[in-house]
């Protein structure tokens, strides 16, 4: 049979020739394979020819071309249940092996993490509830309130000059108080809404997880959600504190890991590093341009931007700036009470993401990875899943809400395609698997005790080693 026939047989993922002609790549030979209509895949070792199969996935498109070209296994074994990893659903999609690895590797799944799986689904299965929560009536309500807080505060802030009656538009104090409501509900978006759709969990219509996480990121927060699935789902999940690796981890300006280089200047992060969470938006917007500029987010590869991601992007950023900096000017609010209550909002929000996310990952207790020179790491990937975050203040409603469940980190980070409204129903299994099969389970009794943990962290880390080892 003519090469040309079997290239064409292998692109439109017909399983006939496999038998024939296996392909034996190297992940820079996986890589080129990242396109909807030229889509392969590898997990544990194995590569797929997916390119067929991709437009039918139960679970939308929007995680197949963003694991186009990639291993894919550890999102692979993450996100589905047993009944499906266990299945030959991908038998016939196979075409050959994986030579080479980008990233590290780990272990096949533990008894730990099918124990996990099984007994969360089973309860889902009996209470008659599906992972992402779809109770429609619920999620639109969750969503309208925030966009109108939002909307609400900026118009009470910003516009606040122009349409409220004399006495309190000419408050500043006032003006100040509701931009940093109004960034404290565009942090709250993105830890609700955003964040779910982001993992495929806010309700079971694939279609609607872009257009949600689009409005919540880039149009009301002028940041790139696709930027966003290859920083937090590509790389922060898959490799949680690897530095290197987790675009959360990345070494500058900080020391977070013992085994990173001192410098001067980390002797008092534990005081400018709180500070400096306050530019976290701004950073973040400005690595949107660095992302598309350089087609890849920190170590992550950017996958392919199709015109719908790139219309997304660019209108996502001009909406923002428009409404936040250009439309006040043009009803007539002077620019610098304008500029004011941005930075105000930015402050805040920005402080308010920092500072939950860091509580969870960056504190006593919880371990940064460490990979062999062989380039695999030891431990079962669920294991380091629990080894690597935190959580904290449980039994509290106010935090529950205010971190959109995320305080339950340890429980989101083992379960990502599980909503965030069963994290506390699903919290005690969690917490009993880890128990029965002798995994760390970290958790801070309320988010001032996780935030102090962290400050203690920063501080530690802070000290020269040759201090710490004169006092040893």
């Amino acid at each position: 049979m003519c090469k040309g026939v079997i290239e064409a047989s292998l692109a439109a993922g017909l399983p006939e020739l496999l038998d024939k002609k296996r392909v034996h790549v190297t992940w820079e030979e996986l890589a080129k394979h990242n396109t909807a209509d030229d889509l392969w895949v590898a997990i544990r070792g194995k590569v797929y020819n997916l390119t067929s199969y991709h437009k039918r996935h139960p679970g939308g498109q929007q995680f197949m071309r963003l694991g186009a070209g990639r291993d894919v296994t550890h999102l692979y074994e993450a996100y589905h249940p047993l009944s499906v990893l266990d299945s030959n659903i991908l038998e016939k999609f196979e075409i050959g092996s994986l030579k080479t690895q980008e990233y590290h590797t780990y272990p096949p799944m533990s008894r730990f993490h099918r124990a996990l799986k099984k007994r969360v689904y089973d309860y889902l299965k009996d209470a008659k509830m599906d992972a992402q929560y779809t109770m429609w009536g619920l999620q639109s309500v969750r969503l309208a309130l925030m966009v109108a807080a939002i909307f609400g505060l900026y118009a009470l802030s910003t516009l606040g000059s122009v349409i409220l009656p004399a006495p309190l538009a000419a408050s500043t104090t006032l003006a100040i108080l509701f931009a940093a409501l109004g960034g404290g509900a565009r942090a709250l978006i993105g830890v609700h809404t955003m964040h779910d759709a982001s993992h495929g969990a806010l309700g079971n219509k694939p279609a609607l997880w872009t257009p949600v996480g689009v409005l919540s990121n880039d149009f009301l927060n002028g940041s790139s959600f696709y930027g966003w699935l290859h920083q937090h789902i590509l790389g922060h999940h898959q490799y949680c504190n690897t530095a290197g690796v987790d675009p959360d981890v990345r070494p500058f300006p900080f020391r977070m890991d013992k085994h990173q280089e001192w410098k001067w200047y980390h002797r008092y992060q534990c005081v400018w590093g709180p500070l400096a969470y306050c530019t976290l938006s701004m950073f973040h917007r400005l690595e949107d341009l660095t992302f598309i500029n350089e087609k890849k987010w920190d170590t992550i590869r950017m996958a392919p931007l199709s015109l719908e991601h790139q219309a997304y992007f660019w209108a996502g950023k001009a909406f923002f700036f428009f409404w936040q900096l250009v439309l006040p000017g043009l009803l007539g609010v002077p620019f610098k009470h304008t500029v004011m209550c941005h930075v105000v909002g930015e402050v805040v929000g920005s402080w308010y993401l920092a500072i939950a996310f860091q509580a969870n990952h960056v504190a006593e207790d919880i371990e940064f990875q460490t990979i062999s020179e062989g380039g695999a790491c030891l431990e079962d990937w669920a294991v380091m899943q629990a080894r690597t975050t935190q959580d904290y203040g449980h039994g509290s409603l106010a935090t529950f809400v205010l971190t959109g469940g995320l305080n339950y980190q340890v429980v989101h980070h083992l379960l990502p395609g599980v909503s965030q409204l069963h994290y506390k129903d699903i919290q005690p299994i969690v917490k009993k698997t880890c128990e029965d099969f002798g995994v760390m389970y970290n958790h801070r009794p309320t988010f001032a005790a996780a935030v102090g943990s962290h400050i203690r962290h920063l501080y530690n880390m802070g000290i020269p080693p040759a201090l710490k080892t004169k006092a040893n």
